[in-house]
């Protein structure tokens, strides 16, 4: 395992100061087995290892070629690390801290058009009963991924399943009693945050976030 962590390293440290761009071609297994002078089941090993990051691919007859940059599979790879309730409540204190930063990227990028189409889903009106918390539900993800989507980073919208799809499981937790009452104020919050940056008032929009962060709480807890 620390012989194939090392090759894994490696060969990033081939990618980087080669400069072999997306689509480039790695050298064979047997090459690096030589160069790295290691058996082939190591770096088998070592190449699987960088394929969950999605650094790698392999094909028949095409070989080890090198992907695009994409630093989602490295966050999501992080989820199942995730145990503690102190971990889980760092992690909501990062999320509480960066999207008021989203917030002011989408002031400054996102089309106008697309902030009208996000009001338009958070305008219509929710059903009743139980359809409310699961149509609730979809709209929190679909409300946040847009916003992330249209701060226009990869960065950001990389971390999404990390800090959105980790949070909304943790939502959907039978004690926290997430009612009807407590998504239409979610609703609510999530337009009254779309229209603040849609009037330009970023401030506004700002504390309209804060309220709805904490709505709910890795604690177990809903307010």
């Amino acid at each position: 395992m620390i012989q194939a962590t090392r090759v894994a390293g490696a060969i990033q440290e081939i990618i980087r100061t080669e400069r072999i761009g997306p689509g480039g071609r790695l050298p064979t297994e047997h090459a690096l087995a030589r160069r790295f002078r290691v058996s082939r089941p190591i770096v088998r090993e070592a190449i699987q290892a960088l394929k969950v990051l999605g650094v790698v691919e392999s094909k028949p007859k095409v070989g080890l070629r090198v992907l695009p940059f994409d630093p989602e599979p490295l966050f999501n790879h992080l989820i199942a690390r995730i145990r503690t309730d102190d971990e889980r409540a760092e992690l909501y204190e990062f999320r509480c801290l960066l999207e008021p930063a989203v917030l002011r990227l989408v002031a400054r990028r996102a089309p106008r058009e697309k902030l009208a189409e996000l009001e338009a889903l958070l305008r219509t009106p929710l059903p009743r009963g139980r359809a409310a918390v699961r149509e609730g539900f979809a709209r929190d993800i679909a409300f946040h991924e847009g916003l992330w989507k249209l701060a226009g980073n990869r960065f950001v919208w990389s971390l999404r399943s990390l800090l959105l799809k980790y949070f909304a499981d943790i939502e959907r937790q039978p004690g926290l009693r997430a009612t009807e009452a407590v998504m239409r104020r979610t609703n609510a919050q999530h337009l009254a945050i779309v229209r603040a940056l849609r009037a330009g008032d970023v401030r506004r929009a700002e504390r309209e976030l804060a309220r709805n962060l904490g709505t709910f709480r890795p604690d177990g807890r809903s307010r």
